[in-house]
């Protein structure tokens, strides 16, 4: 009997290529990675910035993805065995970092820092196990205000499946000033902090699919599982009608607007 798709599953299948693929490239154009640099991808979820970074031409040191999800890494692991990637992948908390000191020249993270318990905590040990002149790139969603697709996604999720749901998602954009996110990584001991506003515009060619597809592979996807599928369709149909002018007959195109902080220790 085959195995039903895990929310990894969906998550890669769905919001990858469509959304995390173009901030991976984002993230890797600004922090420009060296030959031979020692490189981390913290909270990789199921590898995308490992799997990007991997496709340029320089030979790294060494490629490590580090999450809290084994479920998340299977899939890294996975997807970077069929793609013939060397890398190394840990399950692990970002505020318990299972590394030395000084030991990654560059470290990567995308629309995760939201989601740490203990942010402070979290980037005071990727402080530590960074080398002496070692960088970081992050990205962070903003406010629902200037995401479109999410704020049409919240309120069909409290409309037609409740509150919590819809929760799930602006937890999302649960830190989205820029100078909350400059504190916290001075405070770390981060220095030459930047922190800037950064719209992609996003495509799918197919809303519908796509709708359907990020309702069980957002965070939203367990608050589903309840649900009638009278329930989800209404759902869909609630989201598609929210995102109005940014469909295109068939097709979705939406800007998708986030922090990039880029530091060094």
């Amino acid at each position: 009997m085959e195995k039903s798709p895990t929310f990894a599953d969906r998550y890669q299948s769905v919001l990858v290529p469509i959304i995390f693929e173009p901030w991976a490239r984002e993230l890797i154009r600004r922090a420009d990675p060296k030959a031979g640099e020692d490189i981390l991808d913290l909270a990789c979820g199921t590898g995308v910035v490992t799997r990007q970074v991997a496709k340029l031409a320089p030979r790294f040191g060494s490629l490590t993805g580090a999450d809290h999800s084994a479920e998340m890494l299977e899939v890294a692991r996975t997807v970077a065995i069929q793609a013939g990637l060397d890398a190394t992948w840990v399950e692990c908390d970002a505020a318990e970092l299972p590394f030395e000191d000084d030991c990654f020249d560059l470290a990567f993270c995308q629309q995760a820092l939201q989601f740490f318990p203990d942010r402070p905590a979290a980037l005071r040990e990727l402080q530590r196990v960074l080398k002496p002149g070692g960088r970081v790139a992050f990205c962070v969603q903003r406010e629902l205000d200037v995401n479109p697709m999410l704020r049409a996604q919240a309120a069909a999720l409290d409309a037609h499946v409740g509150e919590e749901a819809g929760a799930a998602v602006r937890a999302i954009c649960s830190l989205p000033d820029a100078d909350d996110l400059r504190i916290l990584f001075e405070d770390a001991g981060f220095q030459n902090v930047e922190v800037n506003s950064v719209t992609l515009t996003l495509c799918h060619p197919d809303a519908k699919a796509f709708a359907e597809g990020a309702m069980g592979g957002m965070h939203t996807g367990d608050k589903l599982s309840g649900v009638s599928d009278r329930g989800v369709e209404r759902a869909v149909k609630a989201f598609l009608a929210g995102l109005g002018g940014y469909l295109d007959g068939p097709a979705l195109r939406f800007p998708h607007v986030s922090n990039v902080v880029t530091a060094s220790t």
